[in-house]
């Protein structure tokens, strides 16, 4: 590998870290302890400027997904990325810091906020010593968790046969970019994949695209639809949710009324919107208000017919509802708040228009259903105890009944610090039970403790939540809500229970961390001004 001489030796001090180029290549340089290391500076997940990012402990945290890496060699500690972060040799010689990085590194995914303009290098962690192993691990479900479940147990060190059944025809792929990029237009389907077809068959992950529709706990089999069954010593449910199709609606079965849940919807959704000029969206969830997103160009008529009075508004609040909302109208969508769709109009079989309970029509080339989605768990419902909305209820290691884990979108599982059971759709969570799940799988006891974390991003605007809050006694602001530049802190009980943010990278990762720690001040000095990164180092001194 060639060398560059990067920077000055007394360029950082002790603790600092900054990104540096030499001959076109961006170096992310950290002091540490004296000692300089040097990584890849741009986050192998989506391209993010890690130099934005934060050091907490031994980890350098990605500023917009909170990807972990291990400062001292890269080495990925929680997701969403998939691989390790470059480290290059460094050392420090006639007053210079000189690093050996390849000729030719590797280019950065796609960026959903924006386009990184630098090139990285990465690798999916590599895998143990993997002895001989007479087990099968079946993993239901090739979304999130079991693709990550899948990758874990390979760089566990796990020997035996690993049966990936994806339910589906394409390999694990990207959801988050459904309808975000994808449905906009910016990225192609060659981007959806999460691992090209080589990294199943280099480290032996059987994709099966057929579904499961039976389970037999006494014989530990899964039969599947295309008629084979399956032998499991551990198996791992992971099916992820279905979207809710609204069957009692008249209407429902015409052309244009279209759902978004997976790579096919998206991609009916995308070709059937080129052509349209009016677009209604029912449901102002996350999916839907993403949705109205990526379909506002300027050119169709968006509409989204909700029953809130604001979106969102049983996640984050009537008032930062209502600066999503004002966001939308600013760029023409149009909204029916607190309203009812009484049918789906048609002629000659394909949807005209969407007449609500009020007695309005609004005229409609296309439908999106965005009412939410419920756990893909029909086919367990004589076998395990579902709960009313078809979830799953696990133990703190993840575990449905022996032998069996679940994890996430289905997995009912216990939050920390005692907030009870619940069941959280998030794209990072459900990667990182999918790990525990594997590890748990392998013999080697760990409770599932990680901290909720999300992001939606709309118009270029990005919003981080951490922790967890299904209702809340206040919500204590910071900032400015309707220049979506503020802090939302949300209590229950004389806690701090979660957090909402736009536009403070560097505090929600202070935050989140301060939840892992269980070191959240209380609401009565959260009123106050408060230095995130002072609390944290007063926490646990950061590295």
């Amino acid at each position: 590998m060639p060398e560059l001489d990067l920077a000055p030796a007394d360029a950082l001090q002790d603790g600092d870290m900054r990104a540096f180029t030499a001959q076109g290549t961006e170096v992310l340089l950290i002091r540490r302890e004296g000692q300089y290391l040097a990584l890849a500076a741009r986050c192998p997940h989506y391209g993010a400027p890690l130099e934005k990012g934060r050091i907490v402990n031994d980890q350098l945290i990605c500023p917009w997904h909170h990807t972990c890496f291990r400062v001292t060699d890269g080495h990925l500690c929680q997701p969403p990325a998939l691989d390790n972060l470059p480290s290059y040799p460094v050392r420090v010689a006639e007053g210079r810091v000189w690093v050996q990085v390849p000729s030719k590194p590797v280019a950065a995914a796609d960026s959903p906020e924006k386009t990184p303009t630098a090139l990285v290098g990465g690798e999916a962690p590599p895998p143990h010593a993997a002895a001989p192993d007479a087990r099968t691990f079946v993993l239901v479900g090739g979304g999130a968790a079991g693709q990550f479940a899948a990758q874990t147990l390979r760089t566990e060190g796990f020997g035996g046969r690993i049966v990936l059944v994806t339910g589906q025809q394409e390999p694990p792929y990207d959801r988050t970019k459904l309808s975000k990029s994808y449905l906009a237009g910016k990225a192609d389907k060659k981007g959806l994949p999460l691992r090209k077809l080589e990294f199943y068959a280099e480290h032996q992950i059987e994709l099966v695209p057929a579904r499961v529709t039976r389970l037999n706990q006494h014989k530990r089999e899964v039969q599947l639809s295309d008629s084979t069954t399956l032998h499991y010593d551990a198996l791992l449910l992971a099916p992820g949710s279905q979207p809710n199709l609204l069957p009692k609606l008249p209407g429902h079965e015409l052309a244009g009324v279209l759902p978004l849940r997976t790579a096919e919807d998206a991609t009916a959704l995308r070709q059937a919107a080129a052509s349209a000029q009016r677009v209604v969206i029912i449901g102002a969830s996350f999916i839907g208000m993403e949705a109205a997103s990526s379909l506002a160009d300027g050119q169709r008529h968006v509409t989204v017919v909700a029953q809130e009075a604001e979106p969102f508004e049983r996640i984050l609040g009537p008032k930062i509802g209502r600066a999503f909302r004002n966001l939308h109208r600013r760029q023409g969508v149009r909204f029916k708040p607190e309203a009812a769709v009484a049918a789906l109009e048609g002629e000659n079989g394909r949807v005209v228009a969407v007449r609500l309970e009020s007695g309005q029509r609004l005229p409609a080339d296309v439908v999106v259903l965005g009412v939410g989605v419920r756990p893909a768990t029909d086919f367990l419902a004589e076998v395990l105890d579902l709960e009313k909305d078809g979830g799953l209820r696990v133990d703190a290691h993840l575990c449905a009944a022996e032998h069996i884990y679940a994890a996430g979108d289905v997995a009912l599982f216990p939050l920390p610090s005692g907030l009870g059971q619940h069941r959280i759709e998030h794209w990072r969570m459900a990667q990182q039970q999918g790990a525990c799940a594997a590890r748990n799988m392998l013999g080697r006891p760990e409770a599932f403790t990680a901290v909720p974390f999300f992001w939606t991003q709309q118009y270029g605007k990005s919003l981080r939540y951490a922790g967890h809050a299904s209702s809340w006694d206040e919500i204590i602001f910071h900032g400015d809500v309707r220049r979506l530049d503020f802090l939302a802190l949300y209590a229950l009980n004389n806690r701090i229970v979660a957090a909402a943010a736009m536009n403070r990278d560097d505090d929600m990762i202070c935050i989140e961390a301060l939840f892992q720690q269980d070191r959240m001040p209380t609401p009565t000095a959260a009123r106050k001004k408060i230095n995130w990164n002072k609390l944290l180092e007063q926490a646990t001194p950061l590295a």
